[in-house]
């Protein structure tokens, strides 16, 4: 997981920005620096270069040298999004190509597998797994919904909020509710988790910040790119972040009880082989 785009991505308070700042703009150097030394080159102390550092996910400033070394070694470049009238179809289509592949990279290095891991966990254990999300986010749903009926496991998923929100009441302790929602701000989805949370309801978000406001509510945050514009044409490299997630939770939690997912998957496909001839 890239320790660059941790930085990037991270929710940080004031003198947390300016400790990253310093070191995106100094990253070979800071890799000799003591925790007491960038604290000095920042203006803060060694205690907020600790702390910064375990916001991160990381255990302490050595760490975090580390991964930012691992770095080094190659960086991704940013990509710029917005569309020009002038563009032809090739330069769209070599734009559209970059853009994927960073969005992909990003995703993946911003995702942990423990975490993953744990997800998958609570999907497995999980009595019924109730989604939540509107907009670029319903599409995610939806077709997590679909993996999940595949191999049996119950799922609820309306396009609708205000129908979202009539699963909470009928939850249990025993089910598992997953917010999509690229800002973590989305007021719906927001209130769905909080109602969730009081009922302590297992819980799920994918999300750009751990920090935003669904982020806090929740059990478990899977962490996707903040890559789209503030003025965009639609939810795209969110979309696809999105979209890695929840087939990485898919084969996860196939790969846990294969025999018995499998079995099933073949049935549902020769349902709709008979259907088709």
């Amino acid at each position: 997981m890239s320790c660059i785009t941790r930085i990037k991505e991270a929710s940080l308070t004031e003198t947390e920005k300016e400790i990253a700042q310093y070191i995106l703009n100094h990253t070979e150097s800071v890799l000799d620096d003591s925790a007491i030394k960038l604290g000095e080159k920042t203006h803060s102390s060694s205690a907020a270069v600790v702390r910064f550092a375990k916001k991160l996910g990381y255990s302490g400033f050595p760490q975090l040298k580390i991964e930012l070394a691992k770095d080094l070694v190659e960086q991704i470049p940013e990509v710029d999004n917005l569309l020009h009238p002038d563009e032809n179809m090739a330069t769209l289509m070599n734009k559209a190509h970059h853009s994927q592949i960073v969005t992909i990279d990003k995703t993946y290095q911003l995702l942990s597998a423990s975490t993953l891991e744990d997800v998958v966990k609570a999907l497995e254990q999980a009595k019924h797994v109730y989604l939540f999300g509107v907009g670029g986010s319903a599409i995610v749903c939806d077709d997590f919904r679909h993996k999940l009926m595949r191999i049996g496991k119950p799922s609820s998923y309306y396009p609708d909020i205000h129908l979202q929100t009539t699963f909470v009441p009928a939850m249990t302790q025993e089910d598992l509710a997953i917010f999509v929602s690229y800002s973590g701000e989305t007021k719906g989805i927001v209130t769905a988790a909080k109602w969730a949370k009081e009922m302590n309801i297992p819980s799920v978000a994918i999300t750009q910040s751990a920090y935003n406001k669904l982020g806090k509510l929740v059990d478990h945050v899977l962490t996707i790119p903040s890559q789209e514009q503030p003025l965009r044409i639609g939810a795209m490299s969110s979309r696809y972040s999105s979209l890695i997630v929840v087939d990485l939770l898919y084969y996860g939690l196939v790969k846990r009880n294969k025999e018995e997912y499998s079995q099933k998957i073949i049935d549902t496909r020769r349902i709709i082989n008979e259907i088709e001839k």
